[in-house]
């Protein structure tokens, strides 16, 4: 392990790589050092089974408490910035702190989450799992949701970490699985793809968690942990015998998809450009997922990808 980095990390500092990771910028000029970090809420109300929840004001109250969190790290100038569709925290450092530094070295050489990647540091074997489970924390309070829309064509209510679809960033989904399931044990479904043959064009990439697997991650922002509890107590209740299995890594394959002449778009990474796949796992492969199921087992059942809302509209 890098004795350096692990100098300057705890669990404060990985929550604060969780938010930068998600939706992060850093920016230099003049002297000014800046992270910027922006909190979307595209929808105005999240429902969930007794109660609705208006985004942006929850998102404000949630992000007080992040920011006082945040100026015991950081000892430097925060703000909360509010934009149409977003909310920012801008957290300005006038100096070229170990803190600055510190991010800087964690994120080396991107400075974008069109870019970033999950610090190698979050991988290693011997660093504390609570650190693991906060930097998730974070990502998730920035790029996770829990509601209703997101549950599983067997009713089962379930967690989704987005991943907003770059060109640069097609690895990410499978580097939040792989801490997820490998170093956090909380099983993966399935992650589904922005990709032309899953039938979503280049829309975000989704990992879904289901709700009870994904509690002892949890949220920071409040009605987000809120809902997650609710949820979590309906897949308790009402699916009793339900086991939420980790992503064996292959399945058997269902249907196939037809082909699709952005097969061969710009916008896939490398790996995937002018290749075809019939099931989320094949990209998940080719993007250096290394599950694999036991072969002394019978391969499971294909896994049904699709949405409860998309499906019957």
């Amino acid at each position: 392990m890098d004795l350096l980095l692990t100098d300057y990390m705890d669990a404060d500092v990985a929550y604060l790589m969780g938010l930068i990771i998600a939706r992060g910028t850093l920016h230099e000029a003049h002297g000014i050092r800046q992270v910027t970090i922006a909190f979307p809420f595209s929808t105005l109300h999240v429902k969930g089974l007794s109660d609705s929840y208006d985004q942006e004001v929850s998102i404000r109250l949630g992000l007080g408490d992040i920011r006082e969190r945040l100026l015991e790290l950081l000892q430097t100038d925060i703000q909360i910035i509010r934009h149409t569709t977003q909310i920012d925290l801008v957290i300005r450092f006038t100096r070229n702190t170990i803190a600055w530094r510190d991010i800087l070295l964690l994120t080396h050489p991107a400075t974008n989450f069109t870019t970033f990647r999950i610090p190698t540091i979050f991988f290693e074997p011997t660093i504390p799992y609570q650190w693991k489970a906060e930097f998730l924390r974070g990502y998730a309070d920035v790029a996770g949701n829990v509601r209703i829309a997101n549950r599983y064509v067997d009713g089962r209510h379930r967690v989704r970490l987005d991943v907003l679809n770059y060109p640069t960033n097609w690895d990410m989904p499978v580097q939040l699985c792989m801490l997820l399931q490998e170093h956090l044990a909380v099983p993966v479904q399935l992650i589904t793809w922005g990709h032309p043959n899953m039938g979503r064009g280049f829309r975000e990439h989704q990992i879904n968690i289901f709700a009870d697997a994904f509690v002892p991650i949890g949220f920071s922002l409040e009605h987000k942990q809120q809902l997650l509890t609710e949820l979590a107590t309906f897949n308790t209740l009402h699916y009793p015998k339900a086991i939420a299995e980790p992503c064996p890594g292959e399945r058997r394959i269902g249907r196939h998809k037809s082909p699709d002449a952005r097969e061969h778009d710009a916008h896939l990474a490398p790996s995937l450009h002018g290749n075809h796949y019939d099931a989320y796992w094949q990209i998940c492969r080719a993007l250096g997922c290394p599950r694999r199921p036991d072969r002394a087992t019978q391969l499971l059942m294909p896994i049904d990808e699709g949405d409860p809302d998309e499906m019957s509209s």
